[in-house]
């Protein structure tokens, strides 16, 4: 399989879904990687601190345009599996409809779930916005939230992040799983 193949328009266009989507997924490596050594090397006990503390590029180095590895995450996540689930539209296609079925449910039940934990971890941030600019300290990088386990507390804007990308690729997998399932019914009547 040739990762760039333009003999067809449609190989062409598979093509960029496969660079984008390979370049996207050299991105979620190296930044888990990065994040996950910085915590040992720096022994950081907030879940996510890491990929939310510094600039990528570095703004003294490339002020024009920086993110946060947590930001460069989110996107190179998103992008990863949109890519992937175009790639393999015909294997999903060709899935019975019990699975297609099964995989909506399980979608639909985690997108969810994980919806209720961003609107849960944006009202604690609204809270502690609030205290803290009540208190003089407004730095959001900062905020964790230290439920259930205080032993092992979690960057607010590292957790958010996360549940927001799992919530958009449960829903769009729930869509593009819906779109295919209704084009087999249709086919198999």
């Amino acid at each position: 399989m040739k990762i760039i193949d333009v003999s067809t328009q449609y190989e062409r266009s598979r093509s960029i879904y496969r660079v984008i989507g390979l370049f996207s997924l050299i991105v979620v490596l190296t930044t888990t990687i990065y994040g996950i050594t910085m915590s040992i090397l720096q022994n950081v006990e907030i879940v996510g601190q890491t990929f939310v503390n510094v600039e990528f590029p570095p703004i003294h180095i490339f002020p024009v345009f920086y993110m946060k590895p947590i930001s460069w995450l989110f996107i190179a996540i998103i992008s990863l599996v949109y890519c992937t689930l175009e790639l393999g539209k015909e294997r999903i296609v060709a899935l019975s409809l019990f699975w297609k079925q099964f995989a909506r449910i399980v979608t639909f039940c985690v997108g969810s779930m994980a919806l209720y934990e961003v609107l849960f971890n944006f009202a604690l941030w609204s809270g502690l916005m609030a205290s803290g600019a009540i208190l003089g300290n407004l730095n959001p990088d900062l905020m964790i939230n230290p439920f259930p386990n205080p032993e092992i507390p979690w960057s607010i804007v590292f957790a958010t992040k996360m549940y927001l990308v799992l919530t958009i690729i449960m829903f769009y997998g729930f869509h593009f799983l819906t779109k295919f399932g209704e084009a087999s019914k249709q086919s198999a009547s």
